[in-house]
């Protein structure tokens, strides 16, 4: 633990990745690591614990007991949870060591992390671009780290697998509550998810089956379905080109059978329905802070101005939104008949630079950013994100796996095979 903590105090300085390492001799995260030497030396019949001495960040809106957890925010700066949030606890159990607080796009309401606390968070590929949001901190901990390491996010349009995407490595939002959101700062109680970043999908599938259960539901020749339209429009040039090479190499490996899956509704309806119950459940748990002047001054404007548009949001629009989550609940699972998966971009985009996104942050890029995860989030579906094999000096693209509703074990199975199949030699 010392090498990676030594590690994270190397380039954090750069990056910003974390709010709150904990480091030093009497330290947790040493300390840890001393009591799970301890409790394998006294062992002597049974199997250890399946994540033993395996680290893990925590973004900053996950409770970590008797340590600070601001939700990337100078408002709650002070605040020392009294208890582990659910998901803490069965990492603490099943053997991780803790080794910081992960920075974050404040709140949580954001995709791009340039409004984090003390600044941008920084693309660990190109600093001068950006690493996505919310749960930027966490992917750059991941990709930065030495060696294998789990983090924890918050997903409430897809603040796991953005940043992953942008940043190269594996981010899952599971099935909605599968993973508890029990001790998670709330952004839109409707919407949350906790989800795990990882450097690998068979990293990713042994976490998950550890805290869980789930295990990967192995099918000899998987059908992945590939949206027509929407999920495929508007790429940039190099996600369309990661994304078709990949989708040729899935289609003439013999492995899976690709077919193209009619995507001709409204999606754009389900956009922006789970923007207005994000924004409106927001800032119903954060009137208060929105109510105090002196906190506002503290808060990035782009944060509040999605907050202020939630506390104008009337409960009719509120409640209409709500009944189009229903819909999109339903319509969701549509697009996966005769399939076992769909496959498509996580982003539309790369990374795009800091200095474009500073006072553009709730603009074009957030819409290009947020299309292909948010639907998911609406439904509840599991959707993960793995990083494409990148080419030269190009940055870091996603394919994002979309499974039904309780079938996450099929989802890693798949992710897996995709995976190997892109990496074999």
């Amino acid at each position: 633990m010392a090498g990676e903590l030594s590690n994270i105090k190397a380039y954090n300085k750069r990056f910003n990745a974390f709010i709150t390492v904990l480091s030093g001799d009497s330290g947790p995260s040493l300390s840890r690591a001393r009591e799970l030497d301890g409790i394998l030396a006294k062992r002597r019949s049974g199997r250890a614990p399946a994540l033993l001495g395996i680290p893990v960040t925590i973004k900053d809106n996950v409770f970590l007991a008797g340590y600070p957890t601001t939700d990337g925010s100078k408002s709650f700066s002070g605040f020392l949870p009294p208890a582990n949030a659910s998901v803490v606890d069965l990492l603490l159990d099943a053997g991780c060591i803790p080794l910081g607080k992960t920075n974050l796009h404040e709140l949580a309401l954001g995709v791009t992390g340039t409004s984090g606390y003390d600044g941008p968070i920084h693309n660990p590929v190109d600093p001068s671009k950006v690493s996505g949001g919310s749960s930027g901190g966490s992917a750059v901990s991941v990709a930065l780290s030495k060696g294998p390491i789990i983090s924890v996010g918050s997903d409430t349009g897809g603040s796991v697998r953005i940043p992953a995407a942008l940043c190269g490595v594996c981010g899952f939002k599971p099935s909605q509550r599968l993973l508890s959101t029990d001790g998670v700062f709330p952004l839109s109680p409707t919407l949350d998810h906790v989800g795990l970043l990882t450097k690998t999908v068979p990293d990713m599938s042994y976490a998950f089956g550890a805290l869980t259960g789930v295990a990967p539901a192995r099918k000899t020749k998987p059908i992945l379905g590939v949206p027509t339209r929407y999920f495929t429009e508007d790429m940039d040039e190099e996600v369309s080109r990661s994304f078709l090479d990949a989708v040729d190499a899935l289609r003439s490996s013999g492995e899976f059978v690709v077919k193209d899956v009619q995507t001709e509704g409204d999606y754009a309806r389900y956009s922006r329905a789970r923007a207005v119950i994000t924004v409106k459940e927001s800032s119903m748990f954060y009137e208060k802070v929105l109510r105090s002047p002196e906190l506002r001054r503290t808060m990035h404007k782009d944060v509040l101005s999605l907050m202020d548009g939630g506390l104008a949001t009337g409960m009719t629009e509120y409640m209409r939104c709500m009944g189009l989550r229903g819909d999109a609940a339903h319509e969701a699972p549509r697009l996966l008949a005769g399939t076992d998966a769909l496959i498509m971009p996580t982003s539309l985009m790369t990374a795009p630079r800091i200095e474009e996104i500073l006072g553009n942050e709730t603009g074009t890029i957030r819409r290009l950013l947020l299309r292909n995860t948010e639907l998911f989030n609406m439904s509840g579906l599991p959707a993960l994100s793995l990083p494409l094999v990148r080419t030269g000096g190009s940055m870091p693209t996603g394919l994002q796996v979309v499974g039904d509703y309780g079938e996450d074990g099929l989802v890693l199975s798949v992710a897996e095979k995709i995976w190997a199949l892109l990496r074999a030699p």
